[in-house]
């Protein structure tokens, strides 16, 4: 199976170019068997919007996009799984989560005042999988590799640098598991980066389990 693991959609990325309509077309085409949709989860979004009346109101939204994508991708026969980039107000460090809830996201109010380390500890006691997302492009400041599962070593973002040979040296250095992703925001984006596996993933149980295992290639 073809996996993106880092994918943005407008409805709740302000930087997002793509409608879920787009994206799920996109990699369909671009012959994805999943997508991991992984959209800003942060207080920020909220200022960014000027939408919502708090952050209740924008868990509102983040989850009835996640129920839009998981329905859309099934029409056109594209696994649409639901993760987040979190984002906590001490930094701009941006992390991927992969396996939080529906009960997780409502209580986000819990999570962006935390630290990584916070956030890290809290992760493993639940059976989240937390990543630090392009952790050597401008503007991102290196994370205690103790707080992470692992990192992202290969983020094909066009319009920055993620310095993934730096990325991929590290993970190597402090044995962090290693991912890759698209870090899709518009049309040239797509399916440029993602994951094969041999295993069949139908639910986020399923990624779970081949991401905790390795049981994959980065593309």
């Amino acid at each position: 199976m073809k996996i993106d693991l880092h994918v943005h959609s407008k409805e709740i990325s302000p930087c997002g170019h793509l409608t879920l309509d787009e994206v799920t077309d996109l990699y369909c085409a671009a012959g994805y068997d999943a997508i991991v949709l992984t959209n800003h989860f942060n207080s920020i979004v909220e200022e960014w919007h000027r939408q919502y009346r708090n952050v209740t109101d924008f868990a509102a939204a983040y989850i009835e996009t996640m129920h839009n994508a998981e329905a859309m991708g099934k029409a056109k026969g594209l696994l649409v799984l639901n993760g987040c980039e979190i984002r906590f107000d001490c930094n701009a460090n941006d992390y991927l989560v992969f396996g939080m809830t529906e009960e997780h996201i409502r209580a986000c109010h819990r999570f962006f005042p935390m630290t990584a380390d916070e956030f890290g500890r809290w992760a493993e006691q639940e059976g989240i999988l937390f990543y630090q997302a392009h952790p050597f492009r401008n503007g991102m400041t290196v994370t205690d590799p103790n707080a992470l599962f692992g990192i992202e070593v290969k983020n094909t973002h066009p319009r920055h640098d993620s310095r993934n040979g730096i990325a991929l040296a590290w993970a190597e250095k402090f044995g962090l598991h290693r991912i890759g992703g698209s870090d899709c925001h518009q049309c040239g984006d797509a399916g440029t980066g993602g994951i094969i596996t041999e295993h069949t993933v139908r639910t986020m149980a399923d990624l779970l389990h081949v991401l905790k295992n390795d049981l994959y290639t980065i593309i």
